[in-house]
């Protein structure tokens, strides 16, 4: 198949963002839905959270693997395969009274979630040239499932209603979608001869700082969702236990959350876009400010205080920074895009698997405990990315011009903002000067600017390219300037 055409991107982008939708519901299905399904099972809450658990079990076991698959065998396969078994575990809870089948349908969801993963981000990087923004977005689409989810369960429960409606409606959703999906082109992906060719090392030996850089977005694979899925887990229980809060509010904490991750995406997918920040830069930034906030929601006492750091750690903390290790990730291994995936989400399920189990056992001495672990994995992740920053740091330094084209980057961002706002102004002047009769050309003042150049240029070396630059910026905005009076005489 050739190139993807505009229409076919935006079906297919669509389509994976509509699956990550329902992936963030289920992601907090379980955790939201902890009493009534203790009661239907007839277990504790704490056994309800050594079920969760079974998510990061399947995740651990399928991401290498799937993601081997992903690059072997194609995208679409892979993400077809972790609909289906998510529609299996979503119907499947629903009829099972018995926790240790409920543990192994919570595995499968974590099969289902590997194979997502490791369809999906490779497909948006091979989609967007190996542009990492787009994939940003899938986290908006996350949070959006996370965001509807809490307040709708919320609002069951006020009313009396049955927990399972919200299993139903997931699983319709993906099995609708699987069909579009069935149908979609995909991008052509890179392909090697060998398969060798897909390990990390195949490239010849790695650097002491490339391993360092290997071993921190490995580890920050975990770390990153540890944080949020333990906040996930334990703030409605927090707010509702510790922060006498009432039901209805103690879940607005999460909407909140997810709300600010909603925001936090926006914000990190207009930097990126822009390059208004190098990625390694924003990593420290994002991880000290959520280490921040979650220590006003874990120590405060106050409500408002405790509903605002909720939104603002949803939007420093699942905001997308996940996604930009990601990339990061990726980006240092651009031939084993599916693998790299899959390790870096392995880790993150062995973060699914032991957040459950660690702070369930916490939770028997309060829920408080549990949350303000939290604070560990935070500070930890924190320090990751100072040490992260400076390998990459050190990394770019060796090629002689990554950390200079970034920098240009940023400068071409606000030139061109400069540029547009200038040419506003010029057209303005245009239309003053048609209404006065006055001609374009003003040599007085063209030769003001140029003088006015010649004082401020200190790289007196490149003067004369200043000049050439300016002269080309006046010659267009007097062009500009005719255009626009030569359309008010056909008028």
């Amino acid at each position: 198949m050739n190139a993807m055409t505009k229409s076919n991107k935006i079906r297919l982008s669509l389509s994976l963002y509509l699956n990550y939708f329902v992936h963030g519901i289920g992601l907090l299905i379980l955790t939201q839905n902890m009493r009534p399904l203790s009661s239907e099972w007839g277990t504790s809450i704490a056994t309800v959270s050594y079920v969760i658990s079974g998510v990061g079990i399947g995740r651990l076991l399928a991401y290498y693997l799937l993601g081997s698959f992903s690059d072997r065998f194609g995208r679409k396969k892979i993400i077809l395969f972790g609909m289906i078994s998510y529609s299996i575990f979503f119907i499947g809870i629903l009829f099972t009274k018995d926790f240790k089948v409920a543990y192994l349908l919570a595995i499968l969801a974590g099969v289902a979630n590997s194979a997502l993963d490791s369809g999906t981000y490779p497909t948006f990087l091979e989609m967007n040239r190996n542009n990492g923004a787009a994939s940003i977005l899938i986290k908006a689409a996350m949070s959006i499932g996370e965001f509807v989810l809490p307040l709708y369960i919320g609002l069951n429960e006020n009313l009396g209603g049955w927990y399972g409606l919200s299993f139903i409606f997931a699983a319709a959703f993906l099995l609708i979608n699987a069909l579009l999906i069935s149908y979609s082109q995909f991008p052509l992906q890179a392909r090697t001869e060998k398969v060798v060719e897909h390990g990390l090392s195949s490239r010849g030996k790695m650097s002491k700082s490339k391993i360092g850089l290997v071993t921190i977005l490995s580890l920050y694979g975990y770390t990153s969702m540890a944080v949020m899925i333990l906040f996930t887990q334990w703030i409605t229980l927090y707010g509702v236990d510790v922060l006498q809060m009432s039901n209805m509010q103690a879940h607005f904490l999460l909407s909140l959350y997810s709300i600010g991750s909603i925001v936090g995406v926006l914000l990190i997918f207009t930097l990126l876009k822009s390059a208004l920040i190098r990625d390694s830069t924003l990593m420290v930034v994002m991880n000290s400010l959520s280490l921040g906030f979650l220590l006003i929601v874990c120590f405060s006492t106050y409500h408002p205080a405790v509903t605002i750091a909720s939104f603002f750690f949803g939007i420093t903390a699942a905001g997308g920074v996940m996604q930009i290790g990601l990339t990061i990730f990726c980006s240092m291994f651009p031939h084993a895009k599916g693998r790299v995936t899959a390790i870096f989400f392995s880790f993150g399920s062995i973060a699914s698997f032991t957040v459950p189990i660690f702070t369930g056992m916490l939770s028997n001495s309060g829920t408080a405990y549990a949350l303000r672990s939290d604070l560990v994995i935070a500070s930890f992740s924190f320090v990751l990315w100072i040490i992260g920053h400076r390998l990459l740091s050190l990394s770019n330094d060796r090629t002689n011009y990554e950390t200079e084209r970034s920098q240009i980057n940023f400068i071409d961002y606000w030139i061109l903002k400069l540029l547009q706002w200038r040419f506003k102004l010029a057209k303005s002047i245009g239309i003053k000067k048609m209404n006065q009769g006055r001609p374009i050309f003003d040599p007085f003042r063209e030769k003001k600017i140029v003088s006015r150049i010649d004082r401020l240029v200190k790289d007196h070396e490149n003067r004369d390219h200043y000049h050439e630059i300016f002269q080309t910026i006046l010659t267009n905005s007097k062009q500009c300037q005719t255009n626009i009076q030569e359309k008010g005489r056909v008028k």
